[in-house]
Formats: C-alpha cells, sequence, structure tokens
C-alpha cells in the first residue's frame, strides 16, 4: 500500500455506450498501477468487454464458479478476494460474468440494493487491499450503475462528439448524479473528450464539444483537453494546433485484440501522457491548474 496518497474508488461512467468507457477504466488503472500504486478493476459491464479484452474469457463464460452474487447476494457466501485475479499488466481485476444480468435482477430485490458493491467489495478492500479501486459499470441506468456511483463516489465521464454523448451526460446528471449528491455526495474528478480527431481550427463536432467542455465545465477538464479559442481564431497558435482530448487511436484498438493494454503493446504511444494525467487527477481527487 502507498502511504502518500488518500485511497479512492473511481467510477468511469455515463449513459451512453460506444464512447470508450471501458478503455478509459482499463488504461487508468494500469497507470494508476504503473505509478506504484496497487489497484483492482472492477468490471461491471454484462458484456464484458473489458475483461475479455484483458484475457478474461474463461471467467467471463464460467457460470459454475463464484462471482459477483455470491459476494453481494444475502445467499452468497463468496468473499472478495475469491473473485480477484491478477493480470499481467500491474494491477488486479474482479472480471466480469454473464450472470451479471441475472445478478442486477436478484439485487434489484434485495434490502438495502444500491449498497451492496460499496458494502461487500470496495470497503473491505478500500485503503487496505487496494490504494485505487477502478469501476466500469453498465451504460444504463439500474441497479448495478446505482451500486457502483454509491461505492465509489467519484467519476470519471468520458464523452465523444456526436452520437448523443453530451445528452446521455445530461441524462445520466439528471437521473443519478444531482439525486446521489444530495444523498452521498458525489464528486465530478474529470470530464473527458475521447476519441476527438478533427482540427480544432475547423467548424466540426470535434471542435463544438471541446469548446462547449472549456465553456461550461472548465473545472473538470484536464489540462489536456483545454482549448484557448480566441487565440486559435486569432491565428497566434503559430501552425502549432493543440490536439486536446484523448485522440482517436487505432492502436487502441489493436491492442485489446491482442488482449493487452495500450502500454503494454505500445509503450511509446503519446496517449499514455494522457492516461498518466487522468491518474494523476485521481491520486489528487481534482483536476487541479499545476502539474
Amino acid at each position: 500500500m502507498s502511504e502518500t496518497v488518500e485511497p479512492r474508488a473511481v467510477n468511469v461512467a455515463i449513459l451512453k455506450g460506444g464512447v470508450g468507457k471501458s478503455t478509459i477504466s482499463v488504461n487508468l488503472a494500469e497507470r494508476l498501477a504503473a505509478r506504484g500504486h496497487d489497484v483492482l478493476f472492477v468490471d461491471l459491464e454484462p458484456n464484458g468487454h473489458a475483461s475479455v479484452g484483458l484475457g478474461f474469457e474463461e471467467q467471463y463464460q464460467d457460470e459454475g464458479s463464484d462471482d459477483l452474487g455470491d459476494v453481494i447476494l444475502d445467499e452468497g457466501k463468496a468473499d472478495p478476494q475469491d473473485i480477484i485475479f491478477d493480470t499481467d499488466f500491474g494491477f488486479d481485476i474482479l472480471p466480469s460474468t454473464k450472470r451479471l444480468e441475472t445478478i442486477e435482477k436478484l439485487v434489484e430485490s434485495s434490502n438495502f440494493a444500491d449498497v451492496r458493491v460499496r458494502n461487500h467489495v470496495v470497503d473491505p478492500l478500500l485503503g487496505t487491499d487496494y490504494d485505487f479501486i477502478i469501476t466500469d459499470p453498465p451504460a444504463y441506468r439500474g441497479k448495478i450503475t446505482n451500486n457502483a456511483h454509491v461505492a465509489t463516489q467519484n467519476l470519471i465521464v468520458p464523452l465523444t462528439s456526436g452520437g448523443g454523448s453530451v445528452e446521455g451526460f445530461q441524462r445520466m446528471m439528471e437521473r443519478q448524479v444531482t439525486p446521489l449528491r444530495n444523498q452521498i455526495g458525489l464528486d465530478i474528478l474529470a470530464i473527458v473528450p475521447n476519441r476527438i480527431n478533427s482540427r480544432i481550427d475547423h467548424h466540426n463536432n470535434d471542435r463544438k464539444l471541446i469548446e462547449r467542455l472549456n465553456q461550461d465545465f472548465p473545472q473538470h477538464l484536464p489540462e489536456f483537453a483545454r482549448v484557448d479559442f480566441e487565440e486559435i481564431d486569432n491565428g497566434e497558435h503559430n501552425g502549432d494546433l493543440p490536439k486536446p482530448g484523448i485522440r482517436k487511436d487505432d492502436t487502441i484498438s489493436k491492442a485489446y485484440t491482442e488482449r493487452k493494454t495500450l502500454a503494454a503493446h505500445d509503450p511509446e504511444n503519446e496517449q499514455l501522457e494522457r492516461f498518466d494525467e487522468l491518474a494523476e487527477i485521481v491520486e489528487n481527487g481534482e483536476v487541479t491548474n499545476e502539474r
């Protein structure tokens, strides 16, 4: 355990699929581990995308062994350590399982349904076994997603341009984040524009997203997403245009097909600096203006 940081659980979430949520979760966990921390990645997505991408397809498909339901449901007799595995990338994983949708239905009928993951997974492990716990919940509203919010109380939100990503963020704020803030407190650590590809000096969907985030949520934007658009539009960038956000990069997809993290597949990839900045935000518990 690291003695220089405050243990923290973080939920990477939005009510919209296809925004790279699992990719950010996995590579954030890897970067935190690379910085010397004990890290657990908890895959709460029923599709098991991250678990399979890290090489845990056998555990995902296995319906005979203990899984999350055996830990968080009343009839379960397993401890979280029983369903946690080492990865080859410096962090541990509690993998998803094909039974997760069934588990969610059983959680719905349980007492204290929204605190199951907190009581049986995060609280027993955070600060003792792990410095940081990163959760990757479903991209829809439900008891598992609620559990992830309640268990972590810290949020990283990935957004892409177009395709309803911002609207999904607004829905999550209205339906989940704001109500939970009123009851337990829930902090947004960072909003992360992801899969950005276009030039920032052209009026396209990528620019609209970055411009809107810089205007409406500057306190939650990592340094790699901040842009002075007045400078851009006045031609004061001297031809060196910023490339904000986590960029669209086929290498990330190739890493998935090789069942690796980005750093393991391409340790010189320039996007790793941005995941390192996200890791630093998690360490600090907020976006800071000084790095």
